[in-house]
């Protein structure tokens, strides 16, 4: 109830007139803290194609997240209600539960893999979002999202006992599977809390977090605990009040700009670990050991999971190691 009153009223405060489809700018939010982020930077490439496409009749304000008041689990529900029109969501699984497949640790070990999983996901997904008011319009990924600490972590067993911040219920499972203390912050709230020591460390990308927290840590556990991955959203009211024409020119500017968001990530990830090697940080790389070791410290949780979500996750799980042979 808290969260709603919250949106309703940043919404009326943004939003005076309606969502009709009008030549005015749209408020848009990304769950990326800073401009120097890939998904920030394909944000805005997307927003440029939009507005270049609709002939400028749909334009954007984008802000950062932190900069309004809407926690990064939030995004889904902002969008629904109109708080903001369009955003970029990585947070979305309070919101759409079934998606947590694509998150399960362990469970995905390639990008080939995760693409499999992904279009077994994608109609599950999108209708899940419907249901919250929101359009999908594209879908983004991140590499593996890996384990950085400020103390030493150079094993599974260096987990014990660390404060990591996660970024889902299953990333939290993983780490407490492995005696750490799971820590759900979003990325704005990341700095202040490792200054602060609330938290240790991060699961994240070196493209992702490690970009922009790197001088804060100082051990780079190269584990490919899970994929992080992201959508394009708007509010279902307003994209369907504008024509049809511009619903189509909108999602072409999506399916376009999309593609080059992650690999735009992809680049990053091996460049941003080397730069964190050189600076000093200590990168340890993953073996085949120590991801059969993480893989039977959860595997059993992939079913369990599954189960308490209810009898069609189950099912799209079942679909999903079918397809990966898993």
């Amino acid at each position: 109830m808290k969260k709603q009153l919250i949106g309703a009223v940043v919404a009326t405060a943004m939003f005076a007139a309606p969502l009709a489809a009008t030549a005015a700018t749209w408020m848009a939010y990304t769950f990326g803290p800073s401009e120097n982020l890939a998904n920030v930077q394909g944000m805005k490439r997307v927003m440029e194609d939009i507005e270049k496409n609709t002939g400028g009749e749909v334009k954007f304000r984008l802000r950062l997240a932190g900069s309004l008041p809407i926690q990064a689990t939030d995004i889904t529900q902002a969008v629904g209600n109109g708080t903001v029109r369009f955003a970029d969501d990585g947070f979305y699984l309070g919101n759409v539960r079934i998606a947590g497949i694509l998150r399960l640790p362990m469970l995905l070990r390639s990008q080939e893999d995760f693409d499999k999983a992904y279009a077994i996901m994608k109609p599950y997904v999108e209708r899940d979002f419907g249901k919250q008011g929101v359009v999908v319009l594209g879908h983004f990924s991140f590499p593996h999202q890996v384990i950085f600490s400020a103390r030493k972590l150079e094993s599974l067993a260096d987990i014990k006992g660390q404060k990591l911040r996660v970024s889902s219920p299953e990333q939290a499972a993983f780490v407490q599977r492995a005696g750490g203390i799971p820590v759900t912050l979003g990325g704005a709230e990341v700095p202040s809390a490792l200054s602060a020591g609330t938290i240790d460390g991060a699961l994240t990308a070196s493209a992702g977090g490690g970009k922009i927290w790197g001088d804060m840590l100082k051990y780079n556990l190269r584990l490919p605990v899970n994929y992080f991955d992201g959508f394009y959203l708007v509010n279902k009211k307003a994209f369907e009040a504008l024509s049809p024409e511009m619903q189509a020119k909108m999602r072409e500017s999506v399916a376009r700009q999309a593609p080059g968001t992650t690999a735009q990530i992809a680049k990053e990830e091996g460049e941003v670990t080397d730069a964190l090697r050189q600076k000093g940080m200590v990168i340890v790389p993953s073996t085949p050991a120590m991801e059969q070791a993480a893989t039977d410290l959860v595997s059993g949780y992939w079913e369990d999971w599954a189960r308490e979500q209810g009898p069609e996750a189950v099912q799209a799980l079942a679909e999903v190691r079918k397809a990966l042979g898993r």
